[in-house]
């Protein structure tokens, strides 16, 4: 006597303007809040400025220190697949000759030569 009837469980179909609300309340919000800028609402950033120490426009020959590529030695001897090359940087007045590292070689799983690459 207490248990529900199954006509009490199913709900009654939607009516005609409860389903153009449904439909017409997701783009009307979204529009709204775009209109309203919260969409876009970041404001460009400055770089942070570092006064006589940064350079705005320096040509590529004046520039001091350069991006290298460091590759291993031993990998082409090995017979092992692949290559182990890191990246890095140099200081051109420092360091004019090729610049030799030991870095680690995944592929080998050790400690390796590494040389700077010619450009």
């Amino acid at each position: 006597a207490g248990l529900p009837q199954r006509a009490d469980l199913v709900r009654p179909p939607p009516t005609e303007s409860m389903a153009l609300s449904m439909t017409t309340a997701r783009p009307a919000a979204l529009s709204s809040r775009v209109q309203s800028g919260i969409a876009s609402f970041r404001a460009p950033v400055a770089a942070p400025s570092r006064g006589s120490l940064q350079v705005m426009a320096a040509s590529k020959k004046k520039d001091v220190r350069l991006t290298i590529t460091l590759e291993c030695t031993e990998q082409k001897a090995s017979g092992v697949g692949g290559m182990s090359r890191y990246m890095s940087q140099k200081n051109r007045r420092n360091t004019s000759e090729r610049l030799e590292l030991m870095k680690y070689n995944p592929y080998l799983r050790k400690h390796t030569l590494h040389r700077e690459l010619k450009k």
